[in-house]
């Protein structure tokens, strides 16, 4: 392998075989060990080959920075984490196999929630029990879901994604252009900042709300 000339990128240098050209079909990448504008190998590896039209049979990518992988906490440091979903870790039975989402937010509005009355707690009519050990739990407040979405043709922006205790779906916070804020049932994939609308000539997708006659 002889060096032929430097790249563009900083710190890289190609290398052909000792009768190759520049249009040589065997070629052989070499790097340093910084990233060249935070590219990856794939990256590199891609554009080289586009550049010089070769192909790259090898590439000497020592120490060059990726992706790490987390191998137990150190010393004096905090470990900081981009994921939405956090684990944690079992202290007691109620905790074991426990995750929030970090997205899921539970302050909800005040006009869009009031108190209801719950009478599943064993008893009948009479007021007797009938069915043991149901009864107490904490206190919940109900939200107001809009399931009739009759703001037509009106987008509408998702602001929160919040925990809805009377039920096992999220719910989203919609802020519309005329200023109207409704709940509704979190869409499956949707994020906070995605825009819904309801109407009978809008796009069929994830979070819109058209009547059965026009799907």
């Amino acid at each position: 392998m002889l060096r032929l000339a430097a790249l563009p990128f900083p710190g890289i240098t190609l290398y052909i075989n000792r009768y190759g050209f520049i249009n040589s079909t065997e070629v052989a990448l070499f790097t340093c060990p910084c990233r060249p504008f935070g590219s990856t190998r794939t990256e590199i590896k891609h554009w080289v080959e586009l550049f010089f039209g070769v192909k790259v049979i090898a590439m000497n990518s020592h120490r060059l920075p990726g992706k790490s992988r987390r191998m137990g906490p150190i010393m004096g440091h905090t470990m900081h984490y981009s994921m939405a979903i956090h684990l944690y870790k079992t202290s007691t039975p109620g905790t074991r196999n426990g995750a929030v989402d970090s997205q899921v937010k539970s302050n909800p509005r005040n006009n869009l929630i009031y108190g209801q009355h719950r009478c599943g707690k064993g008893r009948n009519a009479r007021g007797i029990i009938t069915a043991r050990h149901r009864g107490g739990g904490h206190k919940r407040l109900y939200r107001k879901i809009d399931f009739r979405r009759n703001e037509k043709d009106i987008y509408g922006r998702i602001v929160t994604i919040e925990y809805n205790p009377n039920r096992n779906a999220y719910i989203c916070l919609i802020h519309y252009g005329d200023g109207e804020k409704r709940y509704i049932l979190h869409p499956r994939g949707a994020i906070i900042g995605d825009t819904v609308v309801s109407g009978t000539e809008v796009p069929i997708k994830m979070g819109n709300a058209l009547p059965l006659s026009v799907v």
